[in-house]
């Protein structure tokens, strides 16, 4: 099943029953969440694979919405690293 078609079934059976400003904090606080993690994908270069720290900025990539044409993202660097 697709995952956009799950979503949205579950966001149009939960949400009625949410209070309007409980929806609103929820999407500002999400935003937040997503908008610093992207700026922290931004300054953070991808650590060694052997790294403690690469869980982390994988999450933090995830979160930020860091893939596919963002100059820092995973398979960027990827592909970079390998024609060095």
């Amino acid at each position: 099943m697709d995952p956009t078609t799950v979503l949205t079934s579950v966001f149009n059976y939960v949400l009625p029953m949410l209070p309007a400003q409980w929806a609103a904090a929820a999407s500002v606080i999400g935003s937040f969440v997503v908008s610093t993690c992207a700026l922290a994908a931004y300054f953070w270069p991808r650590p060694k694979d052997s790294s403690k720290w690469l869980p982390l900025y994988q999450a933090i990539n995830k979160l930020g919405l860091n893939g596919k044409h963002a100059a820092n993202a995973d398979d960027a660097v990827a592909k970079n690293t390998t024609k060095n």
